[in-house]
């Protein structure tokens, strides 16, 4: 097929419009994947371009004038666009999903004569009006009725044949006006021009091979620059099929994978990193021998596209190939920076995914990458039309991109001090971004400039690059890295590094995970060990409601920072009542028997002044933790008499939830005489029955724990010459009477074989720990537990049982091993207290031992496998006697467990203060 009108760089983007839609003719141009009606070809789309172009002068519409653009992704979105340029007036798409505020102030900044309109936005234009102080003529789009304007008779208009040739604008008129989104500050209005779009045009066509069998399918707003090349400008000049969904949802895309089968996706990096964690969450969920094969696999494909320029990806991973509808050949990504840890996965499986760098000011694209010459964590060189520099850069020849060009915009609309801000003194647009080029020429996007933190050291932290260096958790669905004042540094303008977590809740269900929490900060730790000490981040702020973003998927992070320093998300109870309002299904919820037993419950954990939702996330927005959340199950347990497995426990994370549960397992009649709370003295009371793991416990092997004892003692010597240890204090533990709780920080793997390693035989015949039993529930493993007295239970998901084996154990006379941290530390320092010690003291009325102990998160750290030899200090503290506390025992635990934590930290300041 001849294809040269199309390709001819001396046409403005009107003539180019004209000659694809005239050679192509009844190819089909876009449609609404799985709606026959709404489809169009290219003959079509140019007949309905040009009837709304004339309806437009013919309603008074001159060129200049602006036409707003306001709806959902639609054909009828793109032909009110098109047809906007087509006639010479300037179209302002605006995002319909913005604040009523904010449309009606880019309306009236831009002096918008008419509004094109979904129907969904039909119900916001009175509250529009209001705004503006003016009623607005606007046609809607596929109205529900025949009131007012029909926008089909705009497109179906009769042209004279006298209009038909009608001269497009030239390269000099403006075409568009983008506001753009804007994370902070007042948003600005960017007039791009036919000759901007025309040049943006012909950078890309040197980057990609486009021909007129590609099948582009469409997944971001179109209101955005972005979009607008790939959907609109690239398509109608290149002849490419656009496939539009009814609605963007999971089951629609995965739809319309299937059925439109696209050959090109353009969107943003986050539904990549969505695409990414679906497929190797399905691949991690496969057995070993399986995982082990898929990865050897994606290597060897990994060497052979490296080294061999050959791509067996659709074949060897052809189920996941299918699941983009197995003709994907060009994937791109823009609008911030990518992983380069995901990208290498994606062409492991036999993806190329190309990535641009630009803004709206610069018409989209001022890089990318190319098929022969793809840089992984670059985006890539200046395209045709595109010059780029640094400014000013650093020893690590980083500072800010500059840009210059025909694809560069002339300056902000109707605002001459942000042009003036926006250009350096010889024309060069500051962009705004930080960035590098590497030896070959490759340009790296490290931040935004004022998005950079600066730490009291001096240090420069990039937030970006540690959201995506976090973000490889598969707990967390978001995570936003901010820097925030920290007045216990002494000085104004002192920042520390907070991240803002939103768990994937989905995957915690699926893996049983109930301490939310505890299991991210866990994780998150863990992953900072990777980093240097100074872009560590030490708080976390969890939440159950998504970031706030703009259209574009950029984190709001000014509004984010607001927030917290508002204390709405300063980890403390957040149940505004403007937050969560109760509607009428949701109240009847409550109101049920089950709910009222659940509310009942909640309360007698903690004093929730505002309105409780069902949907509020129990440890994220009620603020429980582990323990509270456990007296919450028992509570439900002991008077409804139903069993509650770990499993169970895990699937509960949300008031509804354990309503539901309480719903489905008992009825109204029993749940409304079960009313009143309960106490941890009567979850921990003895019925008689002891549980099958702590039998060896109360009755061990005497022959054994000889051996044992025996074998713990070379260990001693072996660990006093590798570990060079040294131990004080451990003459206190024969002056306490038995039962009694020994608590030491964690920090390793090996701290009970050390510390146990330290005990006369008295004290080491009658200890026992409760570990958990993903780690002692194996053959091998639970043998060992049994030589070594340990209870294999696992405390995240059944600690109500895991408390009573230990209340078990000390009414024996036992001694106890518990861990308050519940978690091993990775730099030494004491991470949060839990209360599970100081219950069973208090209730048993038995006094707790604290043991600080250093040195072991060097000689094993945390996620390593490694051991090296090192210095070991372990102080065998003072006992804590407990008095009788029982009239406010929330008030005890915490009271006690709060000194247990003092009395430890204190003893590892003195050691460490020793050196």
């Amino acid at each position: 097929m001849e294809m040269s009108p199309i390709h001819d760089q001396s046409r403005t983007f009107c003539e180019r419009l004209v000659a694809s839609c005239q050679t192509l003719g009844d190819s089909i141009a876009m449609r609404v994947v799985g709606s026959e009606s709404d489809t169009l070809t290219f003959k079509d789309t140019l007949a309905q371009i040009r009837s709304l172009a004339y309806k437009l002068k013919i309603e008074g519409i001159k060129e200049g004038d602006r036409v707003a653009l306001i709806g959902e992704n639609h054909p009828c979105w793109a032909i009110a666009y098109l047809g906007t340029i087509y006639s010479g007036a300037v179209c302002v798409p605006i995002d319909p999903n913005g604040e009523t505020s904010t449309i009606a102030n880019f309306i009236e900044n831009s002096a918008a004569k008419l509004l094109f309109i979904s129907p969904e936005i039909r119900g916001r234009i009175p509250a529009i009006e209001s705004r503006v102080g003016k009623s607005l003529r606007v046609i809607e789009w596929r109205a529900s009725d025949r009131e007012g304007e029909r926008f089909e008779d705009w497109v179906t208009t009769e042209v004279p044949e006298s209009w038909i040739h009608h001269p497009p604008s030239d390269n000099n008129s403006m075409a568009v006006l983008i506001y753009t989104s804007g994370t902070t500050g007042t948003p600005k209005g960017v007039p791009l021009t036919h000759g901007n779009i025309v040049a943006e045009l012909d950078g890309v066509n040197k980057v990609l091979e486009i021909s007129p069998t590609e099948r582009l399918l469409s997944l971001l707003p179109l209101f955005h620059a972005y979009l607008q090349i790939a959907n609109l400008w690239i398509a109608i000049t290149k002849g490419c099929q656009v496939g539009y969904l009814k609605e963007l949802s999971p089951q629609e895309l995965s739809y319309a994978m299937r059925e439109f089968k696209p050959t090109m996706l353009t969107t943003v990096p986050r539904l990549w990193y969505l695409f990414h964690k679906k497929i190797f969450d399905a691949i991690n969920s496969k057995p070993r021998l399986s995982r082990g094969l898929v990865k050897s696999l994606l290597r060897l494909n990994g060497f052979l596209r490296d080294h061999l320029n050959i791509n067996l990806g659709p074949r060897i991973f052809k189920q996941v190939h299918e699941g983009f509808g197995g003709h994907l050949d060009k994937a791109i990504s823009a609008g911030s920076r990518f992983d380069s840890d995901v990208a290498t996965d994606f062409h492991r499986l036999g993806f190329t995914i190309l990535q641009g760098y630009g803004l709206t000011e610069t018409s989209g694209a001022a890089t990318a990458t190319y098929v022969d010459d793809n840089r992984v964590g670059s985006v890539g060189k200046p395209v045709f039309n595109a010059e780029v520099k640094i400014d000013d850069p650093d020893s690590e020849g980083i500072g800010e991109v500059l840009i210059r060009g025909p694809i560069v915009f002339g300056g902000y609309y109707n605002n001459p001090n942000a042009t003036r801000e926006a250009f350096t003194e010889d024309g060069w647009f500051k962009s705004g971004d930080l960035g590098r080029f590497d030896e070959d020429g490759h340009l790296y996007i490290v931040g935004r400039a004022k998005d950079v933190i600066v730490l009291p050291n001096g240090k420069n932290v990039h937030p970006e690059d540690l959201e995506v260096h976090y973000l490889k958790t598969p707990l967390v669905a978001e995570l936003a890295v901010l820097g925030v004042d920290d007045p216990s540094l002494g000085h104004a303008g002192a920042e520390k590094l907070v991240a803002v977590v939103v768990p994937d809740f989905e995957y915690m269900k699926s893996e049983g995970i109930a301490n939310t929490k505890e299991v991210i900060r866990f994780a998150l730790d863990s992953l900072g060990r990777d980093l240097p000490e100074y872009q560590r981040v030490r708080e976390y702020l969890v939440r159950a409601e998504p970031l706030p973003r703009t259209a574009t998927r950029k984190i709001r992070r000014f509004e984010l920072r607001k927030e917290i320093l508002s204390g709405s998300d300063s980890g403390e109870d957040s149940t505004e009542e403007l937050k969560w309002i109760l509607g009428p299904t949701d109240a009847e919820i409550l109101s049920t028997p089950a709910g009222q037993l659940v509310l009942s419950l909640i309360g007698g954990q903690k004093k929730i002044e505002s309105t409780i939702h069902p949907d509020m996330n129990l440890e994220i927005d009620l603020g429980l933790d582990s323990l509270a959340r456990a007296e919450i199950i028992a509570g439900i347990q002991i008077k409804l008499g139903i069993e509650m497995t770990g499993e169970d426990a895990a699937k509960i994370l949300t008031v509804r939830e354990v309503i539901d549960f309480v719903s489905s397992r008992a009825d109204a009649t029993v749940i409304g005489r079960s009313r009143e709370t309960i106490s941890w003295g009567e979850i921990l009371k003895s019925d008689g029955n002891v549980p099958e793991e702590i039998l060896p416990i109360l009755k061990p092997n005497i022959i054994g724990t000889i051996v044992a004892f025996l074998v713990m003692k070379l260990a001693r010597l072996f660990f006093g010459i590798f570990l060079r240890l040294e131990v004080k204090g451990i003459e206190k533990l024969n002056q306490v009477e038995a039962p009694f709780i020994i608590c030491p920080n964690h920090q390793s793997f090996l701290d009970g074989f050390v510390l146990c390693s330290t005990y006369d035989f008295k004290t080491f015949s009658r200890i026992f720990h409760v570990g958990t039993s993903e780690i002692f529930g194996g053959p091998f493993m639970s043998k060992l537990a049994r030589l070594i007295r340990v209870v294999p239970i696992d405390p995240d998901t059944s600690l109500i049982k895991a408390m009573r084996a230990g209340s078990i154990g000390l009414r024996y006379g036992k001694i106890l091993n518990i861990y308050p941290e519940g978690e091993r530390g990775f730099d030494g320092r004491l991470h949060p207290f839990k209360n599970g010690a100081a219950i069973l003291s208090t209730e048993l009325g038995i006094p707790i031992v604290p043991v600080a102990m250093d040195g072991l998160h060097k000689v094993w750290p945390r996620d390593s496998t490694r051991i090296r030899p090192g210095k070991v200090r372990i102080t065998i503290c003072e006992p804590i006697e407990v008095d009788d506390r029982k009239d406010s025992e929330q008030e005890t635990y915490s009271d006690l467990t709060e000194e247990l934590r003092v009395r430890i930290q204190n003893e590892l300041d003195s050691m460490r203060s020793r050196g």
